[in-house]
């Protein structure tokens, strides 16, 4: 008990062996699976629910891709294949890797407390765009933009037809930041391979690392 200008009480939880980060686990796993059922309903009444990218640790997009699966949330990380690299002569072809590091797209109803669900799995960071507004896609836009990443549209070492320079306005033409508006930061002199570009959201300026296929000079 602990006793404070006559106030008389016990400290919250103190008392249970539940820790406030299992509590949190718990409420997290419940918000997403009903958030999951309805959304499934949804789907399988002729609805459309929308997806959401939710930014997390760079090189954990598969492991939270699987978290939210398991969880009955679909989920989905559009890799392509990475760099090559030349050693002694010889060319070890790149391992697969996410289309856009850092990302992965989730569909869910975007209902404020689903979303605030999906930040308390491991890993994870936010939601694009916030809880309250996010930045939300199509069915028909998520699928094309994972159709080409399969065809290897978004491959590392695919040559593209576009010349960038530091400065440059360009239109980001797929993914997580579909139709939006970005200033080059770090363009790419090879003609192939990631370009890192600034878009404005919520205020400020966020840094996105993108293939240059992705891009539309403006």
């Amino acid at each position: 008990m602990m006793q404070h200008r006559g106030i008389v009480g016990a400290p919250i939880a103190t008392e249970s062996k539940d820790g406030f980060r299992d509590r949190m686990r718990r409420i997290t796993g419940s918000m997403l699976d009903e958030g999951a059922l309805v959304t499934l309903n949804c789907r399988i009444n002729g609805g459309k629910a929308p997806w959401f990218a939710l930014r997390v640790w760079t090189g954990r997009e598969r492991t939270v891709e699987k978290t939210l699966e398991e969880m009955g949330v679909r989920s989905l990380v559009p890799m392509r294949k990475g760099p090559d690299y030349r050693r002694r002569g010889r060319i070890i072809e790149g391992s697969m890797m996410p289309v856009i590091h850092g990302y992965v797209l989730v569909q869910i109803l975007g209902q404020p407390e689903y979303l605030t669900g999906l930040q308390g799995v491991e890993h994870a960071i936010d939601v694009l765009g916030g809880c309250e507004n996010p930045r939300r896609l199509s069915d028909k836009e998520v699928n094309r933009f994972n159709a080409l990443a399969c065809g290897g549209r978004y491959d590392f070492e695919r040559r593209v037809e576009i010349v960038l320079t530091a400065g440059d306005r360009v239109l980001i033409t797929d993914g997580p930041f579909y139709d939006m508006k970005a200033i080059v930061v770090t363009p790419s002199s090879k003609g192939y391979g990631d370009v890192v570009v600034s878009t404005s959201m919520m205020g400020r300026e966020v840094p996105v690392t993108v293939p240059l296929a992705s891009l539309e000079k403006l």
